[in-house]
């Protein structure tokens, strides 16, 4: 198909009844896994022409706010709010096996990540044990997470790191892109300390180094989610979910791996919650309720892609932009370079395709 003057966005509108995706794994061009809330799971392997439902049994009230997929068969899902669940499937979804759960009250599960088989996973404690982690050396073959494994476990640790041993600490469970493995045994995180958005490089279970976010301190204001290249450039983007629309303080980058961090000169047009890159690095993407952005130069200034409200997560591979959100906003997938070549005359287009799972 040639287009004329304009580009065809395609969406696949799956489901409705006030169904949101917050979890977004795309393994190549044509595999991609999402998860959201009331126990949803689904998974395409045609570029999103259809999609199964994958839903856990048991799992119908828990909202899987962020997943990992290895390929078509294997992958592992993590529910957020109370009694949070991490579950994991290696057969495409028929089973899924309980590998973690955490039913005391006041813990919260916010974000994972996994590199080379190794899983990290950040969440809210409870009363002093705070911010925690979890983490396994072969989640692929482990059936069984072990308990967490606080930051600091004692007063004169929390000193050492720099952090004041009463501090509070949590999550903004956004987007599932609070933390993410930057090396071995070296992983990056964004988590609020008394009410500041921090960047934390942790490597061998100790803070090597942290520095603050530029976000303004309002109501549920802060980072709520990152991406840091292999080439040192990062962007964080958030603000406050209360306020989709204003744009004053809701992106900062880095050109030095996260230690010293700047406002963008242009910001993106509102909150955003969900902030991916181009494997080189040259084109980078933020989304959030009110639209979706594009840099191309590694964040320092931001222009509308297009104002497609209702998206919260997105993923570059395989040359395609993927986004997920709201049900009523759809899922998209669409060449990335066709699509910054001519967003200025996007064209949008929804479409039905055959294979729409049923509801569940």
């Amino acid at each position: 198909m040639r287009f004329f003057g304009f580009i065809v966005l395609l969406f696949f509108a799956v489901h409705s009844h006030a169904q949101s995706y917050r979890g977004l794994s795309v393994v190549n061009a044509n595999t991609a896994w999402i998860s959201g809330s009331k126990g949803m799971v689904l998974r395409t392997v045609n570029g999103g022409k259809s999609w199964d439902t994958l839903n856990p049994k048991g799992y119908v009230g828990k909202d899987f706010r962020d997943i990992h997929a290895f390929n078509k068969n294997k992958a592992i899902a993590m529910s957020s709010g109370d009694s949070g669940v991490v579950i994991i499937t290696r057969d495409g979804g028929i089973s899924w096996k309980e590998i973690y759960h955490d039913h005391r009250p006041g813990s919260f599960l916010d974000a994972m990540d996994v590199s080379n088989g190794k899983l990290i996973l950040v969440g809210d404690g409870i009363l002093q044990q705070k911010m925690y982690q979890i983490r396994s050396e072969n989640v692929l073959n482990n059936d069984s997470l072990q308990a967490f494994t606080i930051f600091a476990k004692d007063r004169e640790s929390y000193y050492k790191q720099g952090f004041e041993p009463d501090s509070t600490s949590s999550y903004f469970a956004a987007s599932g892109s609070n933390v993410q493995w930057i090396g071995t045994n070296v992983f990056c995180a964004i988590p609020i300390v008394d009410e500041q958005s921090i960047f934390m490089h942790v490597s061998d279970n100790f803070i090597r180094f942290r520095s603050r976010l530029p976000f303004k301190q309002q109501k549920a204001g802060g980072a709520y989610g990152f991406y840091l290249h292999r080439n040192k450039t990062g962007v964080a983007v958030g603000g406050s979910f209360y306020k989709p629309n204003e744009n004053d303080s809701v992106a900062c980058y880095t050109r030095d791996g996260g230690r010293t961090w700047s406002p963008c000169q242009t910001m993106p047009s509102g909150y955003r919650s969900g902030v991916c890159a181009h494997k080189k690095g040259k084109i980078w993407i933020c989304t959030g309720p009110n639209g979706t952005d594009y840099s191309m130069d590694a964040g320092k200034n931001w222009k509308t892609l297009f104002s497609v409200e209702g998206f919260n997560v997105c993923a570059i591979r395989g040359g395609y932009l993927w986004l997920a959100g709201k049900a009523s906003a759809g899922i998209l997938r669409h060449p990335l370079k066709k699509l910054i070549k001519k967003q200025q005359d996007a064209e949008i287009i929804r479409t039905s395709p055959r294979g729409i799972p049923p509801r569940y």
